[in-house]
């Protein structure tokens, strides 16, 4: 089972863009205020586009979002509200681009909060205009923040449904392979302890081969069902292929895997589906230990399941990093 290379997330290539797309919009500005002799706005432009460059850089040195996406939406509503204060209330238009930034780069809330405070100190900035004026100003603004806050929630809840349904068995409807690759993945460089069991059903071939594939399908649910309930909360279970399954126990060391293992073997031997088809389950456990990469670990859980399936099937082997 071999660990891919993880691909640059949806969120990582947006933080990115935005933030690169920022740089360049707020470059061009400052090569016009230079040009212009507007040197102290100029030099605020230049160190927004520089701190835009720099979030991209960060993203894609860490590969983290979080920090990077709340500071260049608090750097937005910054530069829009000293651009205001530079240069007159007729900078206001730069608030529709930042308000559509913090409502797409941060969660509900905190878009929320940001944002409402910076709206409060922009209306505040153009106190001093025409009444008609103002309340135009804080009506569109107003009507630009709540179609940008439905925006964001209503793509924010179909990412997450989609997110869902990309990291879930169709036919067992529990984690799925990649969804196992992502978890794993995540704790490349994770401290703790964390193990986990491969496993798969013996013999399945000749269930499909003898009573069809529909058949084969009913085992292949029932037998998941049957394992979440004996996994419970003691580890998460994803469906990695055809008949093999495996069982993430984060936080949790060797011993504790293997007492699952033998409680899933144990209770998988005695069970309808195991009595009424014959079949039975080959079992592998191992706890990733310091050092080790997550392609080594899944590796060597890999081959210990082969080696019980090799010296006989219906048996736990256990993997031992010497």
């Amino acid at each position: 089972m071999e660990q891919i290379n993880k691909p640059r997330t949806e969120r990582e290539i947006i933080v990115m863009g935005l933030s690169l797309t920022y740089a360049v919009g707020v470059g061009v500005f400052a090569v016009i205020r230079y040009y212009k002799a507007e040197y102290t706005v100029a030099m605020m432009d230049s160190v927004l586009a520089l701190f835009g460059l720099y979030v991209f850089a960060l993203v894609w040195k860490t590969r983290n979002t979080t920090l990077p996406a709340f500071a260049i939406s608090v750097i937005s509503v910054f530069g829009t509200i000293a651009t205001i204060a530079l240069k007159g209330p007729e900078q206001v238009y730069w608030a529709y681009p930042s308000v559509a930034l913090v409502f797409y780069l941060l969660p509900t809330r905190q878009a929320i909060i940001l944002w409402t405070l910076s709206a409060l100190i922009i209306l505040y900035q153009l106190i001093e205009l025409p009444t008609l004026k103002l309340v135009t100003i804080a009506m569109t603004i107003f009507i630009t923040s709540f179609f940008c806050h439905l925006f964001s929630s209503s793509m924010s809840e179909q990412h997450e449904r989609l997110r869902e349904i990309a990291n879930q068995d169709v036919l067992t409807e529990i984690r799925n392979r990649r969804a196992f690759n992502q978890d794993t993945s995540n704790l490349e460089n994770y401290d703790g302890l964390v193990s986990a069991i491969l496993f798969d059903l013996d013999n399945f071939k000749q269930v499909n081969d003898y009573y069809g594939h529909a058949v084969g399908d009913d085992v292949i649910k029932d037998t998941s069902d049957f394992v979440h309930g004996v996994v419970a909360n003691d580890g998460n279970l994803y469906r990695i292929g055809g008949d093999e399954f495996a069982v993430l126990c984060e936080g949790q060391d060797f011993n504790h895997a293997f007492q699952l293992a033998k409680q899933i073997y144990e209770a998988f031997s005695v069970s309808d589906i195991s009595q009424q088809h014959k079949i039975t389950l080959s079992l592998a456990v191992a706890q990733k230990e310091s050092g080790e990469t997550i392609k080594e670990w899944l590796g060597r859980l890999d081959s210990a399941l082969y080696k019980a399936k090799m010296s006989g099937r219906n048996q736990i082997v256990k993997s031992v990093r010497y």
